[in-house]
């Protein structure tokens, strides 16, 4: 074994995959300052979703070679005092390496933000269900700590582990803190003056509603296309889509711009509004709500469907709005439209939610106390508020 605090990361993506990112790429700093020593290892290369996300996909070859390096690098967990699991090890194969990871005693801290465990158990495939129904609980069933991203998530993984505690997905309040200032000093406008005068944008545009995600996820904001278009006809705005650049829904104003690491703060910075729509469904309660923690850093204010994390991050009525029918939606949306003033008051109220509960400066420390004493041998209790 390496030193004292040696650990091994096991993660699905590199930086550019957000779960990834959130969920334990951007500790390997605060982890390094306190003592640990991190090796990571990502399944997937670095421009593994942009491929997938164009459509182009990868080769038999490629997903072999990245399995190979997966087992190889599972293999040398002796060499650390813990290893670090993010979703899973290798996705619809059976349980091997997490098998193999408990036969070397190593000591592991599984990570879960998604409701992966429905795409074995609830598959179409009979053969998928079968052999990859219970794989998740299988890992589960075998780590020293489960991290689970919500409530929803702990509930199932506390079934198989009763040493699973929450570990919400957290954002750097810091690294949105130069946007927000700029966007409060008046940043470049990126919308267009009101027909009637009536701008109640900054510098004197119409708002701007803005919306992140992936290529995968827009659809769900292409659902409330509808909903978005009668809002526009009460108080118009631009919708600002951010991570999806061939997205367009007619009849509305739309700027669409690529995403990355370096420009998400400025890009959000530039809108008035942040809206998360997702249907209901058991996948979409595995969600951490991620969008509504980067709105609420950037200062914003927020409109969310239920479920997906929201329910635990929006304060309905205080920094944002749940909104569970159509009819709901145009209602909170007209009225974050035509109000700058309680906007601007959400905004704050939003800010201050993310740097008390959700920021990575209160689960930094928090993390590396959880790995401290899965190393150790010592029980993880619930973090108190």
């Amino acid at each position: 074994m390496g030193n004292d605090l040696s650990l091994l990361i096991l993660a699905k993506y590199g930086r550019s995959g957000p779960s990834s990112r959130y969920r334990i790429l951007q500790y390997i700093p605060y982890l390094e300052s306190h003592g640990f020593s991190c090796t990571v290892q990502s399944l997937h290369s670095k421009d593994y979703l942009e491929t997938v996300f164009s459509g182009r996909g990868k080769s038999g070859l490629y997903y072999a070679g990245r399995l190979l390096a997966r087992a190889q690098a599972s293999a040398r967990a002796t060499h650390y005092s813990a290893v670090f699991v993010q979703k899973e090890l290798a996705p619809y194969l059976p349980p091997c390496l997490e098998l193999m990871l408990s036969m070397m005693r190593s000591k592991v801290v599984y990570d879960i933000d998604d409701a992966i465990f429905l795409q074995y158990g609830e598959s179409r495939n009979f053969l998928v269900r079968l052999l990859l129904g219970r794989k998740i609980e299988t890992a589960i069933r075998r780590s020293t700590v489960v991290l689970a991203g919500n409530s929803f998530l702990k509930e199932y993984a506390a079934r198989y582990n009763r040493r699973t505690v929450y570990f919400p997905t957290v954002v750097d309040t810091s690294k949105y803190a130069a946007a927000r200032a700029a966007r409060e000093g008046g940043i470049p406008p990126v919308g267009r003056a009101r027909s009637d005068g009536l701008a109640s944008g900054k510098n004197g545009e119409i708002p701007v509603v803005g919306w992140i995600g992936s290529p995968e996820t827009v659809r769900f904001l292409e659902e409330k296309a509808d909903v978005l278009r009668a809002v526009s006809r009460i108080s118009p705005f631009e919708l600002r889509v951010i991570g999806a650049p061939s997205s367009a829904i007619s009849g509305l104003e739309a700027k669409c711009v690529p995403w990355s690491e370096e420009s998400e703060a400025l890009e959000l910075a530039r809108c008035d509004v942040g809206i998360m729509p997702l249907p209901s469904s058991d996948w979409i309660k595995g969600k951490c709500g991620l969008k509504l923690l980067q709105y609420m850093a950037s200062g914003l204010p927020v409109v969310s469907s239920s479920g997906g994390g929201a329910d635990s991050i929006v304060e309905h009525g205080v920094n944002g709005f749940i909104a569970v029918s159509d009819d709901e939606w145009r209602l909170h949306l007209v009225s974050l439209l035509e109000n700058p003033e309680l906007r601007n008051l959400m905004g704050r109220q939003g800010l201050a939610r993310v740097e008390e509960r959700f920021s990575l400066a209160v689960w930094a420390p928090r993390m590396a106390e959880i790995l401290t004493k899965c190393i150790r041998g010592e029980p993880v209790e619930e973090m108190e508020w």
